[in-house]
């Protein structure tokens, strides 16, 4: 049964890619890898037999409690990159996080570590989001004369994006941390105009949704999305 609750409504709606494209069923114990406020478990609706979220941001996951009226979610306060867990799961799920660790190479490696012999992961990797997003916040400064929001500091700030890699790079990580991929698309073909204050109607408008998908899926458009959202099997070396 599917519960519609008033929780991150915006991200609730970007989420419909992920049950398109990865699916999660009852039975299925899920990591959830960065989860932050854990709005993928609103997302899958509550799909899953046990989900476990971590995430280091304490208020984030306080905002996760709501969730835990309606779905088996379970939030714990951890650095990604050394998980205090040894159950291993099902499935897992890594949105928009690794490129904000210090070191992906560790995080996947808890990954791996975690994940089920044969088990798959969905996880993303930005492509032409942070360009567009700085092409955005370039009109703003120069053009419309927006004071600039941004926060620049030499220390490690889990906001902000650690790693800019390009996705060949971010393949061949995944390949070497013992990970066969499946399949991947694009997130959206649509830049982030939400980020000029225009309703993600290639979300909600399910004809538009349907022909972005499309082209989302097909070979070299797949690559020049916001971002890749790829599934990935743990190799078996026995």
């Amino acid at each position: 049964m599917i519960i519609n609750i008033n929780f991150n409504k915006g991200k609730q709606l970007s989420g419909r890619v992920y049950p398109e494209f990865f699916a999660i069923n009852k039975e299925d114990t899920v990591l959830n890898v960065g989860c932050g406020d854990g709005v993928q478990a609103v997302i899958y609706g509550g799909n899953y037999k046990k989900m476990v979220g971590v995430d280091l941001n304490t208020d984030r996951l306080n905002m996760s409690k709501s969730i835990k009226e309606y779905f088996p979610f379970e939030t714990i306060c951890a650095n990604v990159e050394a998980i205090p867990l040894t159950d291993t799961f099902d499935k897992i799920i890594a949105i928009d996080i690794v490129e904000h660790v210090q070191n992906p190479q560790k995080m996947l490696g808890e990954v791996y570590r975690l994940l089920k012999d044969g088990g798959q992961l969905l996880i993303t990797f930005p492509t032409m989001h942070d360009r567009w997003e700085n092409f955005f916040r370039f009109v703003g400064r120069k053009i419309l004369r927006r004071k600039g929001k941004t926060i620049i500091t030499k220390e490690w700030n889990p906001d902000a994006h650690a790693s800019d890699f390009k996705l060949k790079k971010w393949f061949e990580l995944m390949n070497n941390g013992g990970f066969e991929l499946i399949k991947y698309r694009a997130s959206s073909m649509f830049p982030p105009l939400h980020y000029l204050g225009i309703p993600k109607f290639w979300f909600s408008n399910n004809i538009i949704h349907t022909i972005d998908k499309f082209i989302c899926e097909q070979p070299v458009f797949r690559d020049y999305g916001q971002a890749a959202v790829c599934v990935f099997k743990k190799k078996n070396y026995d």
